[in-house]
């Protein structure tokens, strides 16, 4: 029997990624940020990045954006609980999807947890760094894109190819989260669900027409927003009509 292909190096990447004085929703310059500080609960994680919140539409994002490497195995348990129960909500409104692509998967955590309540799935993943390729090697996912999934030779790519599209924390993390958002939609076959999850739950809930509620950011775009507006993460489906 042949021994398993060597995993793949990751190259080094950047602690941070640059800081910016703008809102990335709006380009608003008007930012109030929140300082960063030390999770006691979390004893020798690194302090969490500032989630700076923009003044006129309300999007948060994290400036810098956080250290792309691993998180701290604290750290890592709570998002592991988190993975859980959104796979849980998902299987709840779509318990058979044969496709699902899993947006800033990084190692691919979220798709290793899912699989164990969708084990018939096809699960993909795109990151913006090499990380994502290790996850194709221990075979946590089956097919690996590096980029953002909004550069035009992966967005082209992917076009209505999915059932189901996730996206954890992913938006506060991208220096276009409208362009993402777009290519997350894109990515979805008519009728397929978006499952979103944000830092600030409070941006799933601004009133329209405020421009950071993501709710009717989707809803603009032909989506029906699937869960209620005190839930902590958001799951919307794709109607037939939506461009």
């Amino acid at each position: 029997m042949s021994a398993p292909p060597p995993m793949p190096a990751v190259p080094p990447v950047p602690v941070h990624g640059p800081h910016r004085a703008d809102c990335p929703w709006c380009g608003s310059l008007r930012l109030r940020p929140r300082p960063a500080r030390q999770d006691p609960r979390y004893k020798g994680a690194p302090a969490r990045s500032v989630l700076d919140r923009c003044r006129d539409c309300g999007h948060a994002f994290r400036n810098p954006p956080l250290d792309p490497r691993p998180a701290p195995p604290a750290v890592r348990a709570g998002v592991r609980l988190r993975h859980t129960l959104a796979a849980r909500a998902m299987l709840r409104r779509c318990p058979d999807p044969e496709s699902w692509l899993d947006v800033g998967t990084g190692d691919a955590d979220f798709p290793r947890t899912a699989r164990t309540y969708f084990p018939y799935t096809s699960f993909d993943g795109v990151d913006p760094t090499h990380r994502v390729l290790r996850a194709r090697a221990a075979e946590r996912v089956e097919e690996a894109y590096v980029g953002r999934l909004a550069d035009p030779h992966i967005a082209s790519r992917l076009r209505a190819r999915y059932d189901v599209v996730s996206l954890f924390q992913h938006l506060e993390r991208v220096p276009d989260p409208r362009a993402e958002l777009r290519a997350a939609l894109c990515a979805l076959r008519p009728g397929g669900h978006l499952l979103l999850d944000v830092a600030d739950p409070r941006r799933l809930c601004a009133p329209p027409p405020h421009p950071a509620g993501l709710r009717a950011e989707l809803e603009a775009h032909g989506c029906a927003v699937l869960t209620g507006p005190r839930d902590t993460r958001l799951v919307a489906r794709k109607e037939a009509s939506a461009p």
